[in-house]
């Protein structure tokens, strides 16, 4: 609390201090004649309302919003404070952080970056700009960054992207660069389709549609692209790849990209790279279309995903023109071939495991045991039955469990967790996430606190440098409440977690804490991704997604997890086993794939687990 009001002390001396300067005179608007119009806002919780959008005649399709406004859509009730503060300068103070922009040099500077763009108070009070996905169950406790604080500084102007202002105190962004420095980890995040603004300000969806299923309509009639709002979208793309993308390391250009920019790495390093921003350039729809794919191929790290052709499948002629397109850049298709090739060792490893697992266990036992040891099963972090756990908390429902709800993550570790902690036998829990894919970061957060007494993760910002320290605090005995009887929860059982290659994302998180904590790690190197998801729109309105800058995961001493864990005690994978596999057509295809059959044998994991 003390930080918090620290915060509005500050914003409110910086506004007294410029209000007590000699008044700078009022510079002519910047940015030359122009256009407004008034376009509805649609979020999904708050009421529908309306917002004043600016066009130059310089880019008469790309549409402006000055900050006060934007702020006052993402952030409903808040203020923003503009104060010009010199020549083409302007001080900019919301309820957390200050920036600084020059509007002759399209420069945005401030030292409270991730301050200034917070938008996850509206899930907790006081919370800071951090990972979480809302589960009740789980609350964020506090955060330690080191350095505190670093000046960050965006050069827009090098991307050629205006700032402009309108000589009566107000500054006025293109709308997709506003979006795209306040898009965070929950998705919250906004989009303008040419006729309305949908904003994501409260629930975790990553696509628009969620919020308005009418979102994409506007941006699949338009087939010819204006000029002007093309060339800007394929500089802010560029803008955005460069600097809010969290380079995990697994992408083949990643140096490249890191070092040189977008820009420049499709113009020198990749073969049809100059080919795919030909396409992002192009008017007609299609072209640019596949050169989202294209991108996709080139960043593709298991979470990132700029193709944006999903918005097409339902219109038959738009599809096909599509496909006609696909046909003429077979060059382009080989590269995101390359792109996908290094996570389709992943998938066969999924085929193998779902094919050999229920042959040990029997099908969709989540808990099985054999003598002292048991195994608990769940092949995702991210089912969760939330409407049931919202009730629950809200005293509106009974806490959720295998008898009234299904397939929830949490549900099968908390029974699996009771009935081998109620079984004298069982000395031996081993949480099998060898076919995990990921999900949800509170679902790690609280099953590592249950078994762990601690709950955390450690992450650095690719942005502004900051390595940080994030703790939650869990409801560790469920009771709807937050309190000292939380400390009183422990299982007297020797744990471990089975990995494998497909052990991906928060399949990746979780057995990294615990290895760190001193967990034995069974099975194969984990698959690695190390960032969080960020949920991101175009210029012209297309959400995609993307590893985020503001969350890539690491080892407590700082060392990215995106190499995957290596296992204490590795199971061999020898040999093959034929594996029928149904195609397209109907008929059926007999493949070797890995021999997983040792991960499912219960006395040989106890062996290893003894010696």
């Amino acid at each position: 609390m003390k930080k918090i009001v620290s915060v509005f002390v500050l914003a409110a001396l910086l506004v007294t201090a410029a209000s007590a300067q000699s008044k700078i005179a009022d510079e002519k608007p910047d940015g030359g004649a122009y256009t407004e119009r008034v376009v509805p806002v649609v979020t999904k919780v708050a009421p529908d309302s309306r917002v004043t959008l600016r066009f130059y005649e310089d880019m008469p399709d790309v549409a402006y919003i000055s900050a006060s406004d934007f702020q006052s859509i993402v952030l409903p009730g808040s203020v923003m404070k503009v104060t010009h503060t010199g020549p083409g300068e302007y001080t900019l103070v919301n309820a957390d952080a200050t920036a600084v922009v020059n509007v002759n040099t399209d420069v945005f500077v401030s030292d409270q970056f991730e301050a200034f763009t917070n938008q996850m108070g509206l899930l907790q009070p006081g919370m800071a700009n951090v990972y979480y996905d809302g589960l009740p169950f789980v609350r964020y406790k506090g955060l330690v960054s080191s350095p505190e604080k670093v000046t960050t500084t965006l050069d827009f102007g090098a991307y050629g992207i205006d700032i402009r202002a309108d000589g009566k105190g107000k500054v006025y962004f293109p709308f997709a660069t506003l979006a795209d420095m306040y898009s965070d980890l929950f998705y919250h995040h906004a989009g303008f389709n040419g006729e309305k603004v949908v904003a994501n300000t409260s629930v975790n969806e990553v696509d628009l549609m969620e919020i308005d299923s009418t979102y994409n309509q506007p941006l699949l009639a338009r087939t010819v692209r204006p000029a002007n709002l093309a060339q800007f979208n394929y500089k802010e793309l560029c803008f955005a790849m460069d600097h809010f993308y969290g380079f995990p390391g697994r992408v083949k250009y990643n140096g490249s990209l890191r070092t040189k920019g977008l820009d420049r790495t499709l113009e020198e390093d990749v073969e049809c790279g100059p080919d795919i921003k030909k396409l992002l350039l192009s008017e007609k729809l299609t072209d640019y279309l596949m050169g989202m794919t294209g991108l996709t191929g080139i960043y593709f790290d298991g979470h990132t995903a700029l193709d944006v052709t999903s918005a097409v499948v339902n219109d038959a002629e738009l599809k096909s023109a599509y496909q006609a397109v696909v046909l003429e850049h077979q060059d382009v298709v080989t590269e995101v071939m390359r792109g996908f090739g290094s996570m389709m060792a992943m998938m066969a490893d999924q085929m193998a495991i779902n094919n050999l697992r229920p042959q040990a266990y029997g099908e969709g036992v989540t808990y099985f045991k054999k003598g002292d040891t048991a195994v608990c099963v769940f092949d995702s972090f991210n089912n969760t039955d939330n409407e049931a756990w919202n009730k629950y908390y809200a005293g509106e429902g009974p806490m959720p469990t295998l008898g009234n709800t299904q397939e929830d993550d949490m549900v099968i570790f908390l029974d699996a967790l009771q009935k081998a902690s109620s079984d004298p036998e069982v000395k031996n829990l081993i949480i099998d996430i060898s076919a995990n894919g990921g999900g949800s970061a509170d679902l790690v957060m609280a099953m590592t606190s249950l078994l762990l007494d601690q709950s955390y993760i450690s992450m650095d910002n690719t942005l502004t440098g900051q390595k940080s320290f994030v703790a939650y605090e869990v409801d560790r005995n469920f009771d709807g409440v937050f309190d000292e009887a939380d400390k009183d929860v422990h299982y007297d059982l020797n744990f471990a977690v089975l990995t494998s290659g497909m052990s991906f994302s928060c399949g990746n998180l979780f057995p990294s804490i615990l290895k760190t904590a001193g967990v034995p790690v069974m099975g194969a190197t984990s698959g690695g991704g190390a960032c969080a998801i960020q949920a991101m729109c175009t210029a012209d309105g297309f959400c995609f997604q993307i590893s985020s800058f503001r969350a890539r995961l690491n080892t407590l001493d700082g060392e990215n997890i995106d190499a995957g864990v290596t296992p204490d005690l590795p199971i061999p994978l020898d040999g093959t086993v034929e594996y029928t596999v149904k195609l397209p057509n109907g008929t059926e295809q007999t493949v070797p794939m890995k021999d997983f059959s040792k991960f499912f044998d219960v006395d040989y994991l106890r062996s290893l687990l003894e010696n």
